[in-house]
């Protein structure tokens, strides 16, 4: 089996960047696909962002064939997986798991110590099979529509699933849930979609009575 080999993107390595960009750009439709450009600014470190972009790149044998995109969040010891990706000719191959592997290995341990759990978003785009293969892989799956909102029409809600993978058992201490779902959706999608698609929603996500 040819080996797959992972690489941390740099910002300062520009050829290698836009040549991930642009498979990545081919990868997702403009309903899931955040632009390029924010991409770019955001994987630039910065002292004012506390939470890291990371780009891993995906090698076989020299070759570009996929990626994925993660944000670490080390208030919430959690990391956010937006997408994994594989060039469309050649899927089918199991590429897409080997990636999924091996940036679960890599973030396994955040800047400020072990992290708890790999979140990810799951579309109805990904097929069955994708949500088969994460179940085996051991993620699991929160009932509710996790209402993502299109980057090409605000007004749209694209149907999804919202997952994760546990890495201890244990939350950090001063975890909540609710305030991390609160967080990344507001984050991906501005406040005005959150309080529009996600609020309404947060009952099938977590108790909001009073304890």
């Amino acid at each position: 089996m040819p080996k797959l080999t992972l690489r941390l993107l740099q910002h300062s390595r520009r050829r290698e960047l836009e040549e991930y960009l642009r498979l990545y750009s081919r990868c997702f439709n403009p309903d899931e696909r955040v632009s390029p450009g924010v991409l770019r600014r955001v994987m630039v470190p910065s002292p004012a962002r506390v939470n890291l972009v990371h780009l891993f790149a995906a090698y076989l044998d020299g070759r570009l064939v996929g990626g994925a995109c993660t944000l670490v969040l080390p208030a919430f010891r959690v990391v956010f997986g937006s997408y994994i990706f594989v060039d469309h000719a050649l899927r089918g191959r199991g590429l897409s798991v080997r990636i999924l592997r091996q940036v679960l290995r890599e973030e396994r341990r955040g800047p400020h110590g072990w992290n708890w759990r790999f979140y990810g978003e799951v579309t109805a785009a990904s097929g069955e099979r994708w949500h088969t293969l994460l179940a085996r892989v051991g993620f699991r799956f929160l009932p509710a529509l996790w209402p993502l909102v299109s980057y090409r029409n605000p007004g749209k809600v694209v149907a999804g699933r919202l997952c994760y993978f546990p890495y201890r058992k244990n939350p950090p201490p001063r975890f909540s849930q609710l305030a991390l779902l609160l967080y990344i959706h507001a984050l991906f999608y501005g406040p005005e979609a959150t309080h529009r698609h996600l609020v309404p929603r947060l009952k099938d996500f977590v108790s909001l009575e009073a304890q």
